[in-house]
């Protein structure tokens, strides 16, 4: 079944909020789905899918096959199916090929899990589908792992969203003092009177939303006030739920209630301090690692993180040029302002314009009752990322210029200009020079957004492979909340004799997935993807030069040495393959003994095309 296209439009305009605030969950739910060919579906309660993403040629053929925004999966509708059975059941859960009863959904495989608001209700379910097969469903659970997960992030940010300025209670099945990170929360206001709560608390108080504690305090529930649960040196308060069990409860009460709604405004920025971060790692070093190269470009950042600079960042796919942008913002004057990246290849030409300047009401055909806030508009004050920038239409660039020059945007069908003040980064795979002289891509508008120039190097390039692994894995790892886990020293030089061409993303996906079926083992070689062992076992003999080498001279002693380049590469060459035999052909020492890393030596040896003794024909 499928939802008409004006309902349609109003359902998705009603849950702007939800999609605000769960972009960067949804992200990653979507290199998931990438990675594994599967499609998002993301509905309202009853079901209708409100919005979809298919981003990799399986998850396309799938949504062409009736998996879509725009389909109906409530469960009176079409039966027990992911979506609906999870918002009936209010629980995650997987619907594996014949568990479907309708026969037309036999072919997939489907794992949903409800979304809550603060009062208890469902409000939206998240869904991966993807193709089953004739095995046990229990290896697709994994699918039902993420969608738990992010579900249940984004019904928490919710939660803390709306009750931001309000007291919270959390309960904690352990009398510890600061439960910081305890998930069951319950909002009051002063008296105490309770005004929300996350899933995880409704299961604490037994019941399943808020109309069903009628209009009860704190101290109805327990008989203490909330000053009585105030954070205290050593202990909490222990408080009876109604099944007999006991729970420890801890009040953070807000030193100032936030009375002022924030309300739109054009005036200029005024730019707060810089926080001091000496006691922890900050944001841009986290991009560098070790990589002395990455290191110089962190510098460079730094210096013009809140100068009136764009930033323009250059580099293969994969090398985390939005990762640098977000250091950038997060370590600049700024960082307490909005972060807003638009990816211009992701978005469809005909949304794109509405997506980055927004629309005044019934500017056209469809268009929302209110109107709609642009990217660049929604960014203002703060940063504006603009991914993807080769690949923007010719004639929105010219609006885009504008915006730049004047630094003012005008919404769709309005003849308002809106100030807007912003730092712009922008960033792309393309040689944008090339799209120039070919007509694709307007010369001033280069030149206006490449204040600075940055070309992050390939994974291939770094020296900090290893390093920048295992901060991956405690990334990882604290997201899904596992316990870290370390690679040892083999794993680690087979990861610094791969060549990736898909850059940190591919490393992370590799990482991720490691972590999904060996959450609590030390990552060894065998651990890691076949096609990464593959191709480092190939080059694991990278030794001796299958080149001539004279007994008094380098490997290019065969002919003259016609520049002084030529002569230090020479001696160079002659050097590694002097002390990797000195070495006995260890890499590790011979890194060592020459002050270089393990993935620069590789490098070096795949340059001198050296090969093992061991290897020859």
């Amino acid at each position: 079944m499928m939802a008409d296209a004006g309902p349609l439009r109003e359902i998705r305009d009603s849950m702007d909020d939800l999609f605000a605030t769960s972009t960067g969950i949804i992200q990653r739910v979507r290199r998931i789905a990438h990675d594994v060919g599967y499609v998002i579906l993301i509905s309202n309660c009853e079901g209708v899918v409100i919005e979809s993403f298919a981003d990799s040629t399986l998850g396309e053929e799938i949504a062409k096959e009736g998996l879509r925004k725009g389909t109906i999966w409530g469960e009176t509708a079409v039966g027990t199916n992911g979506v609906g059975t999870s918002i009936i059941s209010r629980q995650p859960l997987t619907v594996h090929g014949d568990a479907h009863y309708n026969r037309n959904f036999k072919a997939y495989t489907c794992s949903a899990a409800p979304i809550f608001s603060p009062d208890g209700k469902v409000i939206a379910a998240i869904d991966l589908s993807g193709r089953a097969s004739s095995d046990s469903s229990d290896e697709y659970h994994f699918a039902e792992y993420f969608v738990r997960e992010a579900a249940e992030q984004i019904s928490m940010l919710l939660f803390r969203r709306q009750h931001q300025g309000d007291c919270l209670v959390a309960l904690s099945g352990e009398p510890d003092p600061m439960p910081m990170s305890c998930k069951a929360l319950i909002a009051a206001d002063e008296e105490g009177k309770i005004l929300g709560a996350t899933p995880e608390a409704y299961a604490i108080l037994s019941v399943p939303q808020l109309s069903d504690l009628g209009s009860k305090s704190i101290h109805d529930l327990w008989n203490v006030s909330l000053e009585e649960l105030k954070p205290l040196s050593a202990h909490n308060v222990p408080v009876q739920m109604g099944d007999g069990a006991t729970a420890y409860a801890t009040a953070f009460l807000p030193k100032l209630k936030k009375t002022v709604s924030m309300a739109k405004s054009t005036r200029p920025m005024t730019l707060l301090p810089v926080a001091d971060r000496s006691a922890g790692v900050r944001p841009l070093d986290r991009v560098a690692c070790s990589d002395p190269d990455l290191k110089e470009i962190v510098n460079l950042c730094r210096r013009i993180a809140n100068k009136d600079l764009p930033i323009l960042l250059l580099g293969e796919t994969g090398v985390g040029k939005d990762t640098l942008a977000r250091a950038i913002h997060d370590e600049s004057e700024r960082r307490l302002r909005p972060y807003v990246a638009v990816n211009c290849a992701a978005i469809p030409a005909t949304l794109l314009a509405s997506e980055l300047f927004g629309y005044a009401a019934g500017s056209f055909t469809g268009a929302s009752r209110n109107g709609r806030v642009g990217k660049i508009q929604a960014a203002a004050s703060g940063t504006l990322f603009l991914d993807e920038i080769g690949d923007m239409p010719l004639d929105l660039q010219a609006h885009l210029l504008r915006v730049l020059e004047e630094r003012t945007v005008t919404p769709l069908g309005s003849t308002e200009s809106i100030p807007v003040d912003l730092k712009v980064i922008c960033a792309t795979h393309q040689l944008l020079p090339s799209l120039v002289e070919q007509g694709k891509f307007r010369r001033d508008l280069y030149f206006r957004i490449k204040g600075v120039q940055v070309t992050i190097p390939s994974l291939r390039e770094r020296d900090d492979i290893g390093e920048l692994a295992s901060a991956i894995v405690r990334e990882e790892a604290e997201a899904y909340g596992q316990a870290p886990v370390k690679f040892t020293e083999e794993a680690i030089e087979v990861l610094e004799r791969y060549t990736w061409p898909g850059n940190i993303r591919e490393l992370r996906s590799a990482i991720r997935l490691i972590l999904s079926i060996y959450p609590d083992e030390e990552i060894t070689a065998e651990h890691l993807p076949d096609d990464i062992v593959k191709q480092s076992q190939a080059d694991t003999g990278l030794i001796m030069s299958t080149r001539m080498v004279a007994p008094s001279g380098g490997a290019m002693s065969d002919r003259a040495l016609a520049t002084l380049s030529e002569a230090n590469e020479a001696a160079e060459e002659r050097l590694i393959l002097d002390t990797l035999s000195a070495q006995k052909w260890n890499v590790t020492r011979a890194a060592q003994q020459l002050g270089i890393s393990r993935a620069t030596l590789h490098r070096k040896i795949r340059k001198y095309e050296i090969v093992s003794p061991n290897n020859q024909d």
